[in-house]
């Protein structure tokens, strides 16, 4: 076996075992690589492998990165943290929203320098599920918290939804955000939550 075929089974075996296949500076995904019942959430395990794979691409160069995504949501923080260090990296980051997009990740296709879709895409947007233990006054202060983790998401999708829709109010996005909001990809595109259909 040559020596560029040994290398092409390498980097093969790392993007099947990591998500990461560096010719093409691209990062696949779809919550963990084990497959269970959850194994397409963001979560912070699932996150810590994709933050790692921006980071050994950005440490290379500032060329544009592809990210695949796929994925039901998850964890806000874990989600969040994805999303700002998307728009904070140097390099661009193409994302292609492949299956689902659906709560955490559609905040997270936000970050994309250009959101692509496919055809039979769908996203679902909504204020998403909580549940607190402890005390009364933890109980509240978890409550604050959680209103201002929901205006932040609303904020972001109204940064790209106003770009269609030059009078869609927050108030509006709330509203849609009230419940689960399913969307094709036609309705995508209309929305402003993705750019184009690939």
């Amino acid at each position: 076996m040559s020596r560029h075929s040994s290398l092409s089974v390498a980097q093969i075996e790392i993007f099947h075992n990591e998500g990461l296949y560096l010719p093409t500076r691209t990062i696949y995904f779809a919550g963990t690589e084990k497959f269970t019942e959850q194994s397409d959430e963001v979560s912070v395990v699932s996150v810590a492998q994709l933050i790692k794979n921006i980071h050994i691409l950005e440490s290379i160069n500032t060329d544009p990165i592809t990210l695949l995504l796929n994925t039901c949501g998850g964890e806000w923080e874990s989600g969040i943290a994805v999303y700002d260090l998307i728009k904070k990296i140097k390099s661009k980051v193409y994302i292609i929203g492949l299956g689902k997009l659906y709560s955490m990740g559609s905040v997270i296709f936000q970050a994309g320098y250009k959101r692509y879709i496919y055809s039979n895409t769908a996203m679902l947007v909504h204020d998403g599920s909580e549940g607190y233990y402890g005390d009364t006054k933890s109980f509240e202060n978890w409550a604050k918290n959680s209103k201002k983790t929901r205006e932040t998401m609303y904020k972001i999708y109204h940064e790209k939804m106003i770009r269609k829709n030059s009078s869609i109010t927050l108030k509006e996005i709330e509203e849609l955000c009230s419940h689960d909001s399913i969307f094709n990809s036609e309705e995508i595109i209309k929305l402003g939550l993705a750019d184009k259909i690939i």
